[in-house]
């Protein structure tokens, strides 16, 4: 029966983190044609995450990674994160305090920062942390914390008491896992991290991909009303860029 099927898959995908298409079809005997309708009721009920020929298991109490590895996700719209990136960094200040978040987008920003004079920054990321202490003057601090090897990243309760050490930010600049109604992130511990940055923060920025607008992940940050600048790309969604610019956001966007 297919109720006895989704919950063996379910198990599978707790099991394996990440199935294939074919790899599905293969363990349970069933065409592609099912497969599909079957990853489709699993995605609407919360537990995976439909990806290129498969699925990833959303599971945020053990901490994962129900995204593509890092390495990976570097040359995806690679161009469009250059051009987000060096939009966000226009409208950052000198001589400010600014705390960015952990990923691909973020690294882009982080490579742009030299254009910028005398920052404190604040970040979760081994990967800035090493750019920016190879090729700025800035001042960084990397938080601390449980560190998720396969990302380089440090989340977990010691990362947001480390945040109660500051206290102001001038600027936030946040990316998402997803972005509807708002800013959302697959893992609890990223997220808790994340809306401990924006509590301190006067301006939030958001750097996000086009991609992220059609992506739905469980832990919201933050809701569209805590943005002050939105930079995307311009195939991003005109019914979600509306309801930003409504909700008095400034809202930039860039070539893909």
């Amino acid at each position: 029966m297919k109720s006895d099927r989704l919950i063996r898959l379910k198990q599978r995908f707790i099991e394996q983190k990440q199935l294939s298409c074919t790899e599905i079809c293969e363990a349970f005997g069933v065409s592609i044609e099912t497969v599909r309708r079957d990853l489709a009721a699993l995605e609407k009920d919360g537990t995976i995450r439909r990806i290129y020929g498969g699925a990833v298991l959303i599971d945020n109490t053990s901490v994962p990674n129900p995204i593509l590895p890092y390495a990976t996700r570097t040359i995806y719209h690679y161009r469009e994160k250059e051009n987000i990136a060096r939009e966000i960094v226009r409208h950052l200040e000198d001589h400010t305090t600014i705390a960015l978040d952990s990923g691909t987008t973020m690294l882009s920003v982080a490579k742009m920062l030299h254009l910028r004079k005398n920052l404190n920054i604040i970040t979760n990321d081994v990967h800035i942390a090493s750019e920016l202490s190879s090729h700025t003057d800035h001042k960084i601090y990397l938080v601390g914390g449980l560190l998720r090897k396969d990302d380089l990243i440090t989340g977990g309760f010691m990362s947001q008491e480390f945040m109660e050490n500051f206290s102001h930010i001038d600027t936030a600049v946040m990316t998402a896992d997803g972005f509807i109604d708002g800013m959302a992130d697959f893992n609890v511990d990223m997220g808790s991290l994340k809306k401990a940055m924006i509590r301190k923060a006067a301006r939030v920025f958001a750097a996000v991909d086009h991609t992220k607008f059609s992506t739905r992940a469980l832990n919201k940050v933050c809701g569209i009303n805590d943005l002050d600048l939105v930079v995307t790309g311009k195939e991003a969604p005109p019914d979600s860029i509306n309801a930003l610019r409504s909700a008095g956001v400034e809202v930039i966007l860039v070539d893909d």
